[in-house]
């Protein structure tokens, strides 16, 4: 069985999956560190912390000149929604896109290997679940934060 595969994912727990989810993020932004303009770092996990941090923002805080703001990785075996309790902090992602930081939620459609970037501000709060059919689909997670036009 391939790694990153259709089969491979099935066969992971959902815990595993989004932490497999965000080492794809984290190669890229590797990857991306030699680039002069950008910068990124991983916020700490409030979960695995087991109560000692606050409830983080998202997973990441992020800078590419002239542009700053938070990503949120998200990991989901539907191929267009997306449910609103899987983003807990969606509120304080929108005071942030408020106050002028560029938040998204980067959507991994991992059964079928399709990436999304979306804009917070896209992201109603009034709904238990978010159709991302109307955002382009990419192959690969820098392809989605790209599209954006921020990355």
């Amino acid at each position: 069985m391939r790694r990153h595969s259709e089969e491979w994912w099935k066969t992971l727990p959902s815990e595993k999956v989004g932490k497999e989810t965000e080492k794809l993020v984290e190669k890229l932004f590797t990857g991306w560190n030699s680039r002069a303009d950008f910068s990124w770092h991983r916020l700490p996990d409030a979960r695995a912390a087991r109560g000692f941090l606050a409830a983080q923002p998202a997973d990441y805080l992020w800078w590419r000149k002239p542009y700053g703001g938070y990503l949120e990785v998200k990991a989901t075996q539907h191929g267009y929604r997306l449910p609103k309790d899987k983003v807990r902090q969606i509120n304080l992602l929108h005071k942030h896109a408020l106050a002028g930081a560029q938040c998204f939620v980067l959507v991994h459609h991992y059964l079928s290997g399709q990436w999304r970037a979306v804009d917070v501000n896209n992201l109603d709060q009034g709904v238990s679940s978010w159709d991302l059919s109307p955002h382009s689909t990419y192959n690969t997670p820098a392809e989605a934060l790209i599209g954006t036009g921020y990355f």
